[in-house]
């Protein structure tokens, strides 16, 4: 949805910046700005590249794999796994050298059997960026617009995420306008219906998750609007057989004689919304301030 790269200006600007975080400047620039689809020139493994920086992508640079093998990666004797719904993931860890203009660091990146992000050869998401604040700057600023800041939680091997509660159950909060549409897991799905009151409604449709893989969802329309920074959904679509279960959610088309199984251990869940493009376009921007430990979302 966004198809502009970043100007040379913005590039120069930002590679200064950078450069002067190296050096031990003692004022360092206000905000580290990505335009467009965020994707910028940079040198990986001694490799010229294109890196793609996402608010969804994880703290280590997630290499796609034929990338990995050009620049001579070899992972070590542990490797890992990741689960997107029923679908299991290999993955694999190694420490390179990345450069953005003139500032170069080392980081420990990640790659799986499963290429990871289209239009460039690896992703980083802003916990990965040696820079305190990343502003995405999705579109212009308009009249109207409201600033809300949630809190920021960073791990290394996971995107930058916020976390609100409902209820008792805390949800982790997730950011990718990449994606077409705002997803949440079931167990996310069944908190919003405690807390809130909806019913599912409509077919069975598919959505991409990550890697390429799609999974079953459907929608979920909500009696009260879900509150997330300055945005309020009152419809979400939900996955509905992966990270806990939907049974327990009124179905506005369901046969009133079938029988539902709705348990599933807690161990089980894991309850995520992901927000996407269908909510972030009403957002001129979203701001990773690590110092702060805030996500700032400016929307109307």
């Amino acid at each position: 949805m966004h198809s502009a790269l970043l100007g040379n200006a913005v590039r120069a600007a930002t590679m200064i910046g950078l450069a002067m975080i190296a050096g031990g400047a003692t004022k360092p620039p206000v905000d580290y700005i990505v335009r467009g689809d965020g994707v910028v020139p940079a040198t990986v493994g001694g490799t010229p590249t294109r890196v793609r920086i996402s608010p969804w992508a994880p703290a280590a640079p997630t290499l796609n794999p034929d990338f990995a093998d050009r620049i001579g990666l070899h992972g070590g004797l542990f490797g890992f796994v990741v689960k997107v719904g029923t679908v299991k993931v290999k993955g694999q860890s190694s420490v390179t050298k990345l450069q953005f203009g003139t500032t170069a660091f080392r980081r420990r990146v990640v790659w799986f059997e499963r290429p990871y992000v289209r239009g460039a050869d690896l992703a980083v998401g802003p916990g990965g960026l040696p820079v305190d604040i990343v502003r995405f700057q999705l579109r212009a600023p308009q009249p109207g617009e409201r600033t809300v800041a949630l809190p920021l939680i960073q791990k290394l091997f996971q995107p930058t995420y916020a976390r609100i509660q409902l209820g008792k159950r805390d949800i982790t909060i997730l950011f990718d306008p990449a994606h077409e549409r705002t997803l949440a897991t079931a167990g996310a799905g069944q908190a919003l219906a405690d807390a809130l009151g909806g019913q599912l409604t409509g077919e069975t449709g598919q959505a991409e998750i990550a890697f390429g893989i799609n999974r079953p969802i459907r929608l979920m329309r909500l009696n009260a609007p879900l509150a997330i920074g300055p945005l309020n959904l009152s419809a979400i679509a939900l996955r509905i057989s992966d990270n806990g279960s939907t049974g327990g959610i009124p179905d506005a088309d369901a046969d009133p004689d079938e029988i539902v199984v709705t348990a599933k251990k807690s161990g089980d869940r894991r309850d995520v919304i992901i927000v996407g493009n269908d909510q972030l376009q009403r957002c001129s921007s979203i701001v990773f301030d690590k110092p702060a430990k805030q996500i700032r979302l400016t929307c109307r």
